[in-house]
């Protein structure tokens, strides 16, 4: 249903305040807190704080931007279309790549299951499904998102242009979904006073714990978010960051009853 929610995350309501999708234009945040280099964090009280800190403050890879070409993917039912432009991913986090930021023509689709959630859809956005153009996308994932893309793709031209115009963005945008990524990698973090097994792998989310967010700027309904989180109640929602009268609220369109 769609909902107005006025207890938004703090991280989420103040992103959506201080990053816009402007590129070269968005506003300055606050400096994230000194994060360890890249690498394996070491074992010690403050490895949880030293992972969550790179999770929500990571920035885009020179060496990993791609031109895409009608590149699909989707997560139950929501489906995205990268029909021709430029994705770059974010370095690594504990060997992971965990997100990307893509630029140019692109399509998101989001089929309602039944008649009361088309009913909602039509509140969000007027259709009884979303089907959205958009120009921007900054994605989060926790799974092999990066390896199932990667051999769609074939190496961009000046890549360092691309993320020189958007890897502030990106950075930003990367607070968002640091907790949820705690989550899933956290059970990797290595213990006190045992050394690390050089024969365990990169931190991947555990079987059936799986997320992909999608912040959107469409052509049509502006910047939104789009959800799959296998671990959730409601796997695939939707909602957008609105303003009527100088307060600030957010519009949830939800498969269920529940936005959190």
């Amino acid at each position: 249903m769609t909902k107005v929610i006025k207890g938004v995350r703090w991280e989420l309501l103040l992103t959506w305040l201080l990053v816009g999708f402007g590129g070269q234009g968005a506003a300055q945040s606050a400096p994230p807190p000194p994060v360890p280099a890249s690498g394996a964090i070491s074992a010690g009280p403050s490895a949880a704080e030293a992972l969550y800190s790179r999770l929500r403050s990571v920035g885009l890879d020179k060496t990993r931007v791609y031109h895409a070409r009608d590149v699909n993917f989707h997560r139950d039912a929501l489906e995205i279309s990268l029909d021709d432009g430029t994705i770059a991913f974010t370095e690594d986090v504990e060997g992971r790549v965990t997100g990307a930021f893509f630029e140019g023509d692109g399509e998101v689709l989001v089929m309602p299951p039944d008649q009361v959630e088309r009913a909602s859809m039509v509140l969000f956005t007027g259709a009884a499904i979303l089907e959205e153009k958009f120009i921007t996308a900054y994605f989060r994932f926790n799974d092999d998102t990066y390896q199932e893309l990667e051999p769609l793709l074939r190496p961009a031209e000046h890549p360092d242009e691309f993320v020189a115009r958007w890897n502030e963005t990106a950075h930003n945008l990367a607070s968002i979904d640091g907790l949820r990524l705690l989550v899933s990698f956290s059970r990797f973090l290595p213990i006190a006073g045992q050394a690390p097994s050089p024969d365990l792998p990169p931190a991947t989310a555990a079987e059936g714990d799986r997320m992909l967010h999608a912040r959107v700027e469409g052509r049509n309904l502006g910047a939104f978010d789009l959800y799959y989180d296998s671990a959730a109640a409601e796997q695939v929602r939707a909602g957008q960051l609105k303003t009527v009268h100088g307060e600030s609220y957010y519009d949830c369109l939800l498969y269920t009853s529940r936005c959190v």
